[in-house]
Parts: C-alpha cells; structure tokens; sequence
C-alpha cells in the first residue's frame, strides 16, 4: 500500500499523507483526490446505467460485399470482437439471401441489393488499372489504352464491365482473360501476376504494393454504401460496428462521405 500512495504522489506532484514518527495523516489534497476519483466512479456508473450491458451483446446481421473491402474487414474483426468481446457478428455475402432482416449492409452501391434502411455514408474513390511491377518487367508498357486492350491480359471485375463507362472494355480487349463478381479475386490475381485490371486507387496502399500502368487515361468511380435499419441505427451495438467500420476507412485512408 506504501508502494501504491508513492507512486500516487509522484505521478500527482502532490504530498497525500504526512508521515511523522507518531504514524502518517492524511494532508489537505487527499480529499480533493478522493473527490476527484469519486467524481469519476459516479460519471462511469452513469454511463454504465444508460447503456446495459445487453446492448453490448448478441448478434448483428451484416450483408457485407465479397469483394475488396470485404476482404479487408474481415482480417480485422480480431479487433472488434476485442473491443465488445459479447458481440458477434453473422456475415452474409450470399445474393440470394432474404434481407429483410439485415441490420447492417456494406455493398457495391450499383449492386443489385435492395437494402431496406438509411445510409450511414458513402465510399467514392476512383478506380484505375493495376499490375505488378513484375507483370511490366516481363510483358512491357502499354503504349495506350489500344495498345492495353489489343495486347495484354486483362481480369475484369463483371460489375464493372456491366457498367456503361466500362462496356467498351469487354467488346474490344482481345484477351479479357478472366472476369468474376468478386473484386477481392481479382485483386489476387493481379497480385499473383496473371495481368491488368480495374480497382480502387486506394488499393495500391495496402501490400503488396500494386503499380498504376502507365499511358492509360481513364478513370471509374468505384461507389460503395454502408446502411443499417432505421429501428436499429441508434442501438449501441449497431453504433459499435459502425465505430469500427469508420475507423477501419480512416485506417486505410478510404474516402468516406458521412451522412448519417
């Protein structure tokens, strides 16, 4: 205990107990500490009070693209479960799915989810083409987005071929290679090696470093939206994912436009 009031004094700067031959009193900062601490043992209960513990626990049912950011968030989860450890989460990525009953939602906004709620922000970011440094050492430079569509290989995200901006891509590339739904097996692929193609420019953050392929002028906005139930948006435990879901975008710098 001697040990515990020494180094309260230090970090204080403050003297808690005259010591004397005769034994130790309490001097006058001791009840103003005591105040202090009191003060904030109170603040803690009352907000202990107002958010019960069964809010902080259960389920939430999320509808989460299988894609790039999709990807991403799921290696971090580790650190949600950390924060609100009697939480948990019951990810959905399939098309099919009645979501009538999704709480929350982080999809493609040109995708063809019909998401019942109200939109907590917006993620806009340009897209561009991507490679491996490797795939240019060994393949070349495009000269132009001609030369790019009549002679290298490329894998395409379907949304986005699907895409007035992009359909030119799939009549005219001589070796569209590949082309998937999941934008997070795309990314691979580049990653791996096995050519060009489209994803946002946020991704050439995140190793392995991929490069920009030079000469190509053309830019797509890649457009995703985060929604959750209106019943639900103001319920800690929605207000905790949507916490992680903002500090997860700042932590890779993804542009977010907040709404709600």
């Amino acid at each position: 205990m001697s040990k515990l009031i020494s180094d309260l004094e230090t970090r204080l700067n403050a003297t808690l107990l005259q010591r004397t031959p005769m034994g130790s009193l309490p001097t006058n900062a001791t009840p103003e500490i005591y105040s202090a601490i009191e003060t904030i043992c109170n603040a803690l209960n009352k907000i202990e009070q107002t958010t019960p513990e069964g809010e902080l626990t259960g389920y939430i049912s999320v509808m989460i693209a299988e894609g790039l950011v999709g990807s991403y968030i799921l290696r971090e989860l580790s650190r949600f479960y950390a924060l609100y450890p009697k939480i948990r989460l019951d990810l959905l990525t399939n098309r099919q799915q009645n979501l009538s009953h999704i709480e929350v939602a982080l999809v493609d906004s040109n995708s063809n989810y019909q998401i019942p709620g109200r939109t907590l922000f917006r993620l806009r970011t340009p897209a561009y083409f991507f490679t491996t440094q490797e795939y240019l050492d060994t393949h070349g430079v495009p000269r132009d987005m001609d030369d790019m569509l009549e002679n290298f290989d490329l894998c395409m995200y379907q949304s986005y071929l699907n895409m007035p901006e992009c359909s030119f891509i799939a009549k005219r590339a001589r070796k569209l290679n590949t082309t998937t739904d999941s934008v997070g097996l795309i990314f691979r692929l580049i990653r791996d090696g096995d050519g060009i193609g489209l994803l946002p420019a946020w991704t050439v953050q995140q190793p392995p470093k991929l490069v920009r392929v030079p000469n190509i002028d053309f830019e797509y906005e890649h457009r995703m939206i985060a929604a959750c139930s209106p019943k639900l948006i103001d319920t800690p435990k929605i207000r905790a994912f949507i916490r992680f879901l903002d500090d997860f975008c700042k932590k890779h710098n993804i542009p977010i436009e907040r709404v709600y």
